[in-house]
């Protein structure tokens, strides 16, 4: 086995924007396995804003798509990822903004380089304002990878880590195959056709 140290953070505004885009459904348990290769991984981190529960009026569509958002963070903390929430701001247009959620994860980041948590850090991410956050990071004497998806990714992002994977090239190894269940009941028309060749 690899001794060498990892820990993934993954900036979950960021990818939900690429895979909204793509259309396609990950899977972050394999995600992270996929990322962690065979090196000793310490923690995965997911950082991500919901709205405050004031702020949503119950039995609305806002509401219906808040318990979902919950559901979804519920399973991630079942499968061993760190959730970690900044909430969302509700601005008085009534749109929400969202705040903190860079900052917690360049803190954790860099944190965690200073008391030696890990040997390498993997940011999936394409904001380049993680940029100073790397560097910082290699200051240190940590390694950055850097993980995203085409659609958001950022040149000045990639060119600072020390390794860049784009995970388009890999959507085999953590997209989920949605299943479509195809009835095994003929619909009315191919009932009428049978009957009349009958």
């Amino acid at each position: 086995m690899n001794y060498e140290r990892v820990v993934i953070f993954i900036d979950g505004s960021n990818l939900f924007h690429a895979i909204r885009y793509m259309t396609i459904k990950i899977d972050y348990q394999r995600l992270v396995d996929f990322l962690r290769e065979d090196r000793k991984l310490i923690r995965a981190y997911f950082y991500g804003a919901i709205p405050q529960e004031k702020d949503i009026k119950k039995n609305s569509p806002e509401w219906e798509s808040y318990i979902r958002q919950r559901r979804f963070l519920e399973e991630l903390s079942l499968q061993g990822i760190k959730v970690k929430l900044a909430k969302l701001r509700k601005l008085p247009s009534g749109e929400y903004v969202e705040k903190e959620v860079d900052i917690m994860l360049a803190t954790d980041m860099l944190s965690m380089a200073h008391m030696n948590t890990y040997d390498t850090a993997v940011l999936v991410s394409g904001d380049s304002d993680f940029s100073y956050t790397v560097e910082e990071v290699q200051r240190i004497g940590k390694r950055v990878e850097n993980a995203s998806f085409k659609r958001t990714s950022s040149y000045q992002l990639r060119k600072v880590c020390d390794r860049f994977l784009l995970l388009d090239d890999y959507l085999d190894r953590f997209v989920v195959q949605e299943k479509i269940e195809v009835s095994q009941e003929l619909s009315f028309w191919e009932r009428i056709k049978k009957l009349w060749k009958g």
